[in-house]
């Protein structure tokens, strides 16, 4: 099956249509994510992100439904109190990009989304905005890096948990001065191209140099990617699995890899295969054989104990060029 981003929209328009057959108090419905881009696909895979605003309060947040082994639906559910404060949205480095996008729209009521969409669009993009955007992205960063700093000693598992969320917040406060956030499959792959804008190319080194002190090839990955794959297999299977693990997005992540590692962008599968293997190694804390398979994971990315204070000092050093680059619009345009 030819998968293009027609292909995508026509599963999602079907979707919302099986959703108005069934419920009377749905407002609206849009695409958010990498459906709205040119390219939406990697390694043949991909998901497609959608919101659905209900007048009643929805019965869960957010699901996930397989459409094929290659894409499955993610589906965030919305109050329509959520949008009551709209202009506050023009500050989320996701959603409000989406609703900047009036392609997005699939369903909307009485013009109610356009109407949405007008208040967050205006002045989205103004250096304001742009700047107060960013500003919270760092503060969060900063927040977290706070809390890696404090001596309160942390088991090394709950460490390095909170450690690789900062890592990623960290680089979100660098690429949203340029756009919305990335994913987290798409983080290494789109990063370098959001730090050539602030003149700062090298932050790309230095994001790895935070994933792994460790040289980064195929054959490290290769090696490691089936002792991953286990462990989203088994984080799957748990009751409390979270939507972003479950089995119909396990190809989003694990096929997206691969094809990264085979085009010879093997870095670019390093972030994707941490932050889950994270996600998972939390949710199996009681299973003494994966965490092992964590921890020597780690070990090979050279993450340990004994190098904790300097990555951390390196994490320091990479959010300033976020908090330098926001003083400097800052000054430029007197904020």
């Amino acid at each position: 099956m030819l998968i293009t981003r027609e292909l995508l929209v026509k599963f999602a328009r079907e979707y919302v249509a099986k959703k108005l057959r069934q419920k009377t108090d749905i407002t609206a419905a849009f695409l958010t994510g990498s459906v709205l881009t040119d390219d939406p696909l990697i390694g043949g895979c991909t998901d497609i992100d959608l919101v659905v605003v209900h007048k009643e309060r929805p019965p869960q947040e957010r699901e996930v439904q397989r459409v094929s082994y290659e894409i499955s639906l993610d589906v965030q559910h919305h109050h329509q109190s959520f949008y009551t404060y709209h202009r506050r949205l023009r500050l989320d480095p996701w959603l409000g990009f989406a609703l900047c996008d009036h392609s997005a729209i699939l369903y909307d009521t009485d013009h109610w989304l356009e109407f949405i969409q007008a208040g967050v669009s205006a002045n989205f993009y103004s250096p304001q905005t742009v700047y107060a955007r960013g500003q919270a992205v760092a503060e969060k960063a900063r927040q977290l890096w706070f809390e890696l700093e404090d001596p309160q000693e942390l088991h090394f598992s709950q460490w390095t948990d909170l450690y690789f969320k900062a890592v990623g917040s960290a680089a979100n406060a660098i690429a949203v001065i340029n756009g919305p956030a990335l994913t987290t499959r798409r983080m290494l792959l789109d990063f370098p191209a959001r730090a050539e804008l602030l003149g700062k190319l090298e932050l790309t080194g230095e994001l790895l140099q935070l994933i792994s002190r460790a040289p980064i090839n195929t054959e490290i990955l290769n090696t490691w990617r089936p002792v991953w794959d286990n462990a989203l297999s088994a984080a799957g299977k748990l009751p409390n699995c979270p939507p972003n693990l479950l089995p119909a997005r396990k190809a989003y992540f694990v096929n997206s890899c691969a094809a990264m590692v085979e085009s010879g962008s093997a870095h670019a599968a390093l972030w994707p295969m941490v932050e889950t293997w994270r996600q998972a190694a939390a949710l199996l804390e009681d299973d003494p054989a994966q965490q092992e398979s964590w921890q020597k994971f780690l070990e090979a990315l050279d993450i340990s104990l004994a190098n904790k204070e300097e990555q951390i000092e390196r994490l320091d050093r990479f959010l300033e060029n976020a908090e330098v680059s926001l003083t400097g619009m800052k000054e430029e345009y007197g904020l």
